[in-house]
């Protein structure tokens, strides 16, 4: 037997009903010259895109300022506010030491006065544009400092958002700066007050939940050694869908930063700041802070911002086409390009039922969260097909291609079988996951999927079976063959058999069969031995043999994966020879097969040699 990865799949809590958002997005540094403009002064120049840079030093306490966001719909909404001050050195210092100041605002139209939006700061507003009176871009809503409903919050600079820089996702203020916030906001401070914090963009779940799919995140980094995958960040909320609309990027406005979109969406929604030529502008502080991870940008639609104690956010309906890809995540912001999207890998997985026959697609551009997309579709597909989030049966086959670190291309193929009275959603997923996590995280070279293609054949019912007996066919008959029997056969015969699969306590009363053929060799002595079983539960933690040495027998052992659907026929003579002979082969069965330590052992006798 070969080695085998170790699969643990726990029963995941988690999957089915409505996905689970990701996140990445893109740097603020010096855009090219080509969009972001070289004058300090301005932000963009480009014609019909001209903003100026509103200069920090003239900002006085009690100017009012203009800030945009999305409240409802597609399009962006004008507010008004009024400048507050300056918590100096709150951002930290930058890559060459400099200090960096964060600006405050007080903001009106969310304080539940007569007209307004009874609210508070809300997850998803940060990267709001705020603007002074001649229209010159201030920066963007970005950090709060109180869990509780409040109308004042940090601006990231617009020149700042120019730059490179470190920008903390949390910071502690000191004691100056702590009084000098209760003198410019003019109220006390308290224990969450004291600290500055990021107002997160809204993590959108289509296909799951963000718990669901963080969990099942976590329980693949558990079992596989170097599989980290990827976590969305931001205020996780319900979420609409995923619609192929083109739904604009534009400042004041939404922006969805996503790992995978379509039938399962991992994204993250947060505010548009500028806009300047193809470059986009968002956020105004990190969002993963990794800029290595592979994004796409979309537009989105405002539901409503919902009022909640635990803090309020932004409630998204749905969520457009791919618009540009994620080009930076940095400190003071993100950046993003329009017109060309990052490539995806297609998650595919087709469906039948009955009659019915049909086909889902999540696209993934994040190669580590193609394991999360692949078990999370496959735990949708239960629900889509079956109507029922508890019971029901499936067949699974699964063929991942994948490119080697010499640019060739191979395919893995596998199947199992899965069945469940209660959690069903939770396990059918759990195979072709183990296999794409344990490619991208071997040892021995790098791996990058190119595609999942998962064939699924469900039932409705709840089958799992036991080996029960075994019959033979004789004179067109099926009779049964009892345990320890002795059945005579003739060297270099073959006979047709079948094992008898009863069916397990609490599944559906269906008796299935598992046919199969034995050739009696001819170097038989006298008598030939034959004992089927199911396999054991222990053996899909796999580590038998040594420890593959090479590629090549790392892929071996996912290939040789542990089938829940497959009888073990061990067969044993004494040769005429002499030497004590032992062979094993497994039978596919049409149902899932549970060991509970039993086995049917049947004798064969031969004539005596002669």
């Amino acid at each position: 037997m070969s080695y085998r990865p170790v699969r643990r799949w726990a029963r995941v809590h988690a999957v089915v009903a409505m996905l689970a958002g990701a996140v990445v997005l893109g740097a603020l540094t010096a855009a090219p010259s080509s969009a972001v403009s070289e004058n300090p002064r301005l932000f963009c120049d480009l014609p019909g895109q001209k903003l100026a840079i509103s200069p920090m030093n003239l900002l006085k306490a009690g100017q009012r300022i203009w800030w945009k966001t999305s409240l409802t719909g597609e399009y962006a909404s004008t507010l008004s506010g009024e400048y507050v001050g300056k918590l100096y050195n709150a951002l930290g210092a930058d890559t060459a030491g400099q200090p960096r100041d964060l600006l405050l605002v007080r903001l009106d139209g969310i304080n539940g006065e007569p007209g307004e939006l009874d609210t508070g700061v809300w997850a998803g507003m940060s990267g709001s544009p705020v603007y002074d009176d001649r229209q010159r871009l201030i920066g963007a809503i970005s950090y709060g400092f109180s869990s509780l409903p409040n109308n004042v919050v940090g601006v990231t600079p617009a020149a700042y958002i120019k730059s490179l820089g470190v920008l903390p996702a949390s910071k502690t203020l000191g004691r100056s700066q702590t009084e000098s916030v209760e003198d410019m906001v003019n109220e006390p401070s308290t224990a969450r007050s004291a600290t500055l914090k990021r107002i997160d963009p809204v993590r959108v779940t289509i296909g799951s939940s963000a718990s669901d799919i963080d969990e099942t995140t976590t329980r693949l980094s558990d079992r596989i050694d170097g599989f980290r995958g990827v976590a969305a960040t931001g205020r996780a909320v319900p979420g609409g869908e995923y619609r192929a609309r083109d739904y604009p990027i534009l400042a004041g406005g939404n922006i969805a930063v996503s790992y995978g979109y379509g039938a399962v969406t991992e994204a993250s929604v947060g505010t548009v700041t500028a806009v300047c030529g193809t470059e986009v502008f968002a956020f105004g502080h990190p969002s993963s802070g990794n800029s290595k991870l592979s994004a796409n940008i979309h537009g989105a639609l405002t539901a409503r911002i919902v009022p909640d104690p635990e803090g309020s956010y932004k409630l998204i309906s749905a969520i457009g086409k791919p618009k540009g890809k994620l080009v930076e995540d940095r400190t003071v912001g993100v950046r993003a390009k329009l017109g060309i999207i990052r490539p995806t890998i297609e998650v595919r997985t087709t469906s039948a039922y009955g009659d019915v026959k049909n086909a889902m697609t999540t696209n993934v551009s994040e190669q580590q969260f193609v394991a999360s997309a692949a078990y999370t579709q496959l735990g949708n597909e239960v629900v889509r097909m079956l109507d029922n989030v508890q019971e029901g049966s499936a067949r699974v086959e699964w063929r991942i291609t994948y490119q080697r670190a010499d640019g060739s291309t191979a395919i893995l193929k596998n199947a199992n079988r899965y069945s469940s009275k209660t959690d069903l959603p939770y396990v059918v997923g759990g195979g072709v996951a183990n296999d794409v996590a344990a490619l991208q995280s071997n040892s021995f070279e790098e791996v990058r999927i190119q595609s999942v293609h998962v064939l699924t054949r469900f039932e409705s019912d709840h089958r799992i079976a036991k080996v029960g007996g075994v019959q033979m066919l004789k004179g067109g008959k099926w009779v049964t063959v009892d345990s320890g029997s002795v059945t005579k056969v003739a060297r270099g015969g073959s006979y047709s058999f079948r094992a008898v699969l009863s069916p397990a306590p609490g599944a559906e009363k269906v008796t299935e069969y598992a046919p199969f053929t034995l050739t009696v060799p001819r170097d038989v002595r006298s008598t030939y031995q034959v004992e089927l079983f199911a396999p054991d539960a222990d053996d899909e933690f796999g580590g038998e043999g040594p420890a593959p040495r090479t590629f090549a027998q790392f892929v071996a052992g996912l290939d040789d994966n542990h089938r829940s659907d497959v009888v073990t026929r061990e067969v044993s003579y004494t040769s005429t020879a002499g030497p004590r002979k032992a062979s094993e082969a497994t039978i596919v069965a049409p149902t899932v097969l549970v060991a509970n330590g039993a086995s049917v052992s049947v004798r064969f006798e031969v004539p005596a040699a002669r």
